[in-house]
């Protein structure tokens, strides 16, 4: 190290005490721990970290040491830990579902703690100690593979503004209790392709801004919801439709009714399938007035009843701004079929794309139902300044003919450009004008 002139220390041992913890918060623990030995100046330092974070940069060993060694390490830290610990992750891929991660939570619960991040890797749903429940002061939380039972007396975390659920065991009713109890919840994510099975969820959260959900589940609704702006409802599979009762598909024509505030939505095929499942309105009973951007993952065009639902969604979306279309090929039996309905009711319906600036056509196959949908597409959008068709596994001649019927097609607005991605190609960024 440099000395300082006129000084026996070295010039990083006289930093200031808030810069050396950003700095030690910047290291692996391991490495933070190592720094003791630099100077006296910095052998306590590390032990005032509000920030305890054990994932796969813990330790050079976190990957292959024997889970009793790696818990013991981190007992070893917090025994030598002074002051509050505002953070604590606990996230290493090793890491199994134990009895011994219960010695770890109550140590930290009593240390202010504002962040907690537990990801669980194997095993069985890990079940949260009872002094998990007195973490009144958290802001964020994250949690992996973990069984979520209250007790009866748990009034929630009153602070709470993020929260993350991940393959957690919760009940549907313990669910929409936990996010009424949390008043200032912002973001919501929520990921399970099995816990949530064919349950409600009644989602009560006037503050909440952002929703991620993926699963399965027979109902959702939303009340006093007014901030949210960004929704994100995956299925990821379809489900029976004989398993819904009537008033769960009529409650898919009606969700978007506590959504005043959308301006981005992400829908799959799944979500589709029920919104159409009760029968596909022209329109949806609210206009989704405020909504901007929608993006549709895994929508297949041999199937009217998506694009009847796609049409509905355009329909009741007057300022949609930018929209987006995953493509999944799923068989191409019915897509001339789709073609023709695409061709006859898109025309001749009321369609208006007055706002839409964007599109985007991710793994096109360049089918005769695609084609017709881009169609539409460029002769419905007057102000439309940028379509990208991203292609998949169309090759040589295929794509050619592909993009030259695309060319073809008229455009309503002078601004319009096409542009094509090949990603096995890396032709990103060519486009051809309107007068290709």
């Amino acid at each position: 190290m440099k000395k300082m002139e006129g000084s026996s220390s070295d010039r990083i041992s006289h930093l200031p005490a808030d810069v050396k913890e950003k700095i030690l918060m910047c290291l692996p623990m391991e490495d933070a721990v190592r720094t003791s030995i630099l100077s006296k100046k910095w052998r306590h330092s590390w032990v005032t970290l509000p920030q305890l974070v054990f994932n796969d940069k813990f330790c050079r060993k976190a990957r292959t040491a024997p889970k009793n060694e790696l818990l013991m390490a981190i007992y070893q830290v917090l025994l030598h830990h002074r002051g509050p610990i505002l953070k604590f992750e606990l996230s290493m891929c090793s890491l199994k579902s134990c009895s011994e991660i219960d010695q770890l939570i109550p140590f930290v619960s009593n240390n202010d703690l504002q962040e907690l991040i537990l990801h669980i890797q194997s095993g069985e749903p890990y079940k949260l100690p009872s002094s998990f429940f007195s973490c009144l002061q958290l802001k964020h939380l994250e949690l992996r593979l973990c069984s979520f039972n209250p007790p009866r007396r748990f009034g929630g975390f009153s602070m709470l503004l993020s929260l993350e659920l991940q393959d957690v065991a919760i009940t549907s009713r313990v669910l929409s209790g936990l996010i009424h109890s949390c008043p200032r919840l912002e973001k919501l994510k929520l990921g399970s392709c099995k816990i949530f099975s064919f349950s409600h969820l009644e989602i009560i959260a006037p503050k909440l801004k952002s929703l991620n959900f993926d699963g399965k589940f027979r109902s959702l609704s939303f009340k006093n919801t007014p901030k949210l702006e960004r929704v994100s409802l995956l299925l990821y599979e379809i489900m029976p439709w004989e398993r819904y009762e009537g008033r769960d598909l009529s409650n898919w024509v009606t969700l978007f009714s506590g959504l005043p505030a959308m301006e981005f939505l992400e829908l799959d095929y799944g979500c589709l399938q029920l919104i159409s499942a009760g029968g596909i309105p022209e329109r949806l009973p609210t206009t989704l007035s405020n909504l901007k951007i929608l993006e549709l993952s895994f929508i297949r065009f041999e199937h009217v009843f998506e694009l009847s639902s796609i049409f509905c969604l355009i329909r009741s979306s007057p300022h949609l701004e930018k929209l987006t279309i995953g493509v999944l090929v799923d068989g191409i039996e019915h897509v001339e079929i789709v073609a023709n309905f695409i061709a006859v009711e898109g025309w001749s319906a009321d369609i208006s794309l007055n706002q839409l600036k964007e599109v985007e056509m991710r793994d096109v196959w360049g089918t005769r139902a695609e084609l017709e949908f881009i169609k539409l597409l460029l002769g419905k959008s007057p102000v439309l300044e940028k379509m990208v068709i991203e292609t998949n596994g169309l090759l040589g001649h295929e794509a050619v003919k592909f993009l030259s019927k695309v060319m073809r097609f008229k455009r309503l607005s002078p601004l319009a450009e096409v542009y094509y991605s090949d990603p096995d190609e890396d032709l990103d960024g060519d486009y051809y004008d309107q007068d290709y």
